[in-house]
């Protein structure tokens, strides 16, 4: 699929194979993004995933509910929805290449089913992981996202706190974004680092 894909929120509309980065303070601001985003999709009849660390499966359907009708999107897998821990930490340690086969796998089995036309997903950086080495090789999965979503019709929109994360972590979703919501607008991202020049040390932790 090409061409422009409502996000459901801001009234703006990206193209398909885009990688977004969303900053919010706290649960209020995280359900603005979160709630719109995946109601565009039910309703569009795309793939949704949702993969939060600060709010469990049962409760994104309870707010979910109260915007669009889900119908049998969860029965059904139209609508799939996780924590990191049931999703790309299954094993108990974090790894760059686990998060990128969870995502890549997820992708390619909503497109070969035939039923999609396109997947909208959106996540979050578990909080266990706001240390050096674990946030060191989450920003490597982050960058190399960048070389397998413009392969599939799929949209996917990282979310950080700003109540949760420090300036390095945002300086580093920064540096692997291309696109990123601020203030209430979907911006070009300056401070985007190619993946192989970030993957390569120039980009990774740096000031931080």
């Amino acid at each position: 699929m090409t061409g422009s894909v409502p996000l459901g929120i801001l009234d703006r509309s990206v193209p398909s194979g885009t990688h977004i980065c969303t900053f919010f303070s706290g649960p209020a601001g995280r359900d603005e993004v979160v709630m719109p985003f995946l109601a565009e999709g039910i309703r569009a009849g795309q793939k949704c995933i949702c993969i939060l660390d600060s709010l469990g499966p049962a409760d994104v359907l309870e707010r979910l509910g109260h915007q669009v009708d889900l119908g049998r999107s969860v029965e059904t897998g139209q609508l799939e929805l996780a924590t990191p821990a049931d999703a790309y930490l299954r094993t108990g340690k974090f790894s760059a290449d686990d998060m990128l086969a969870y995502w890549e796998n997820a992708a390619a089995t909503a497109l070969s089913g035939g039923e999609f036309s396109l997947t909208r997903a959106t996540g979050e950086m578990p909080s266990v992981l706001d240390q050096p080495e674990g946030r060191a090789e989450f920003f490597r999965s982050e960058a190399r996202l960048n070389d397998f979503i413009p392969s599939y019709p799929q949209v996917i929109v990282c979310l950080y706190d700003l109540q949760r994360f420090g300036a390095e972590v945002l300086m580093d979703a920064l540096r692997t974004h291309p696109m990123v919501v601020v203030d209430g607008m979907v911006h070009e991202n300056p401070y985007y680092i190619e993946p192989s020049e970030f993957l390569g040390g120039t980009g990774l932790g740096d000031g931080g």
